[in-house]
């Protein structure tokens, strides 16, 4: 395989360009993971078992149910084939974070927190879902949002 740069001024945007000979699966899965990488998308598949595109910043969570990865967005829940640590490994830092061994939030699209149960932080999400954090990781997520700082 090559890869090739090419400075033009005929391009107003960059492009990327897969070329082959033929249509095979390593095409499609290098379009697949560029697509993945310049627009934040995940492939998904939803209840009724139709392959979807989601967008990344519509998804307020990912979590383990049974041996099941789900991503929860704002269209629905879909099953997505990446395991949770490979999604934590692929994902913005800076939008989402691991709260717990079976989940992922979105930061973006957490509405309020409680913290007055010792150990656990609740979470609330804006499209109304509530969960928890693991006593683990209330330190990062603490951090992560600027709480419990000196000096507040």
């Amino acid at each position: 395989m090559r890869v090739k740069e090419c400075i033009e001024e005929k391009y107003v945007e960059m492009e990327l360009h897969v070329c082959n000979n033929t249509m095979n699966e390593q095409v499609k899965d290098m379009v697949r993971e560029l697509n993945e990488l310049v627009n934040g998308v995940i492939n998904g598949t939803d209840r009724k078992g139709d392959r979807c595109i989601l967008k990344v910043h519509d998804i307020f969570r990912f979590y383990s149910e049974g041996q099941k990865v789900m991503a929860q967005g704002e269209n629905g829940v879909y099953s997505v084939s990446e395991k949770l640590y490979e999604l934590e490994n692929k994902l913005d830092a800076n939008q989402f974070i691991r709260i717990s061994k079976s989940e992922i939030v979105n930061i973006r699209k957490i509405k309020k927190l409680d913290i007055s149960m010792a150990g656990t932080i609740k979470l609330f999400l804006t499209d109304g879902t509530q969960t928890y954090t693991s006593r683990r990781n209330v330190s990062k997520l603490k951090s992560v949002l600027g709480i419990g700082k000196r000096g507040e």
